[in-house]
């Protein structure tokens, strides 16, 4: 009987704090920057690939959570950042990505062609780099602090809203990414690694659903160029980790892979 309350409790709790109000804040700036991306996407698009790349994925969607979750003393474990059992999680993320493969390539007879030019390169290299934002804000950000609040499945239900409707600026299949996110947070979940869904598992989703399927998504102008700058903004919030904590975020052994009693 206990086991049964206690489960019902991780499923299912009301406990709002402050951080809770944090992750729901945070996740409706970077709604707004991806509105107003959307607006000026036409008639300023420098200001909006600004909006997107420096506003919204890098500080807002990286170094903003990564700064909170150092700020507030948790452990990098329980946000899914470790490495311990990297192998099998990976194993996983390839099997779970060439599932998802699998399934489009019966799914739809086309296209699949695709023009391995530099600039299609650029993109699918850009893609995987924002992929980087949605893993770290999402699914290890918003999607642990949601839990501590409310429990697992309206977590995962909130952050998949989330997700789904911080793509207003470039792409309004709500519905489709809110599924996709329903995916992703469970298997995050699941397995407490982001391991588990980047790079491949996420990268086969993200690369289709962009490069193969792409009809109602605004065209990537400028990747390499962007890629770069998201390259070097990545490695100076890094550089900062490291000489704020005196490691990296992915070197804190087994005590921090543990489920923090939070999450019971």
């Amino acid at each position: 009987m206990e086991t049964m309350e206690s489960s019902v409790r991780t499923m299912l709790r009301w406990r709002p704090s402050l951080d809770t109000s944090v992750a729901a804040g945070s996740g409706f700036v970077v709604l707004a920057l991806s509105a107003l991306m959307g607006r000026l996407i036409d008639h300023r698009p420098i200001i909006s690939m600004l909006l997107r790349d420096v506003a919204m994925l890098g500080l807002v969607g990286t170094l903003f959570p990564l700064w909170f979750i150092h700020h507030r003393r948790w452990r990098w474990g329980d946000f899914g950042l470790h490495t311990s059992g990297w192998q099998v999680y990976l194993v996983w993320n390839v099997v779970l990505g060439g599932m998802l493969l699998g399934i489009f390539r019966l799914g739809r007879g086309g296209p699949w062609e695709l023009t391995l030019d530099a600039h299609t390169l650029g993109c699918a290299f850009y893609i995987m780099l924002a992929g980087i934002f949605e893993v770290v804000f999402f699914y290890s950000f918003q999607l642990t602090i949601f839990e501590k609040a409310f429990g697992v499945v309206p977590a995962v239900l909130i952050t998949a809203a989330f997700y789904s409707f911080h793509h207003m600026g470039f792409q309004t299949e709500f519905v489709k990414l809110f599924m996709v996110g329903l995916m992703y947070g469970s298997v995050y979940r699941l397995a407490g690694s982001v391991l588990i869904i980047y790079p491949f598992f996420w990268g086969v989703g993200a690369l289709y659903d962009v490069m193969v399927q792409a009809q109602a998504i605004a065209p990537i102008a400028f990747p390499w160029f962007r890629s770069l700058g998201l390259i070097v903004f990545m490695a100076a919030a890094l550089h900062w980790g490291k000489r704020r904590r005196g490691l990296s975020l992915f070197q804190e052994g087994e005590a921090s892979l543990a489920r923090s009693e939070s999450r019971s």
